[in-house]
């Protein structure tokens, strides 16, 4: 069973590696900019109702979730990354619930998720998890490259 951390910085390159691995091998999004992975700390951690979580199994990055404040009732869950090779055995859910579970202990009552249409996977699991479609979608959502937005209210 991997063991949920919140990030350092001494996982820094692995963090970075294996969202790049799964954005331009998976979902082809290659020259993608995600500023955001190269300062995990900065962007994730500046605020006390903000984090980034690592997955860890035998010492070895294989998964990632952040929650991001966007407004006093509102956060964003980014960042949810499984490895191929850990999907459909629980790690997801256990990342979702460790950021969920973040969320609301500090007062958020809506967290919205951001994907593309092509990762069914991904909306399928959002879907099982108790996330709705959110049509029209906030902007920033949008903006950032994801065709589809779903909530979830806490």
């Amino acid at each position: 069973m991997a063991t949920i951390l919140p990030y350092t910085e001494t996982y820094k390159d692995e963090v970075i590696h294996l969202i790049l691995q799964v954005y331009e091998s998976e979902l082809h999004f290659v020259g993608y900019e995600r500023p955001d992975i190269y300062d995990v700390s900065g962007t994730y951690q500046k605020s006390d109702r903000s984090n980034f979580w690592i997955a860890l199994e035998n010492n070895e990055l294989v998964g990632t979730a952040a929650i991001f404040e966007k407004t006093t009732d509102i956060a964003y869950l980014k960042r949810m990354i499984v490895r191929k090779d850990y999907r459909k055995q629980g790690l997801g859910r256990e990342l979702l619930d460790t950021a969920l579970s973040f969320a609301k202990e500090n007062g958020y009552k809506t967290v919205y998720a951001g994907t593309v249409l092509e990762n069914p996977n991904a909306i399928a699991f959002y879907k099982r998890n108790g996330f709705v479609e959110e049509q029209p979608a906030p902007i920033d959502i949008t903006a950032s490259g994801d065709s589809i937005c779903l909530k979830k209210s806490l």
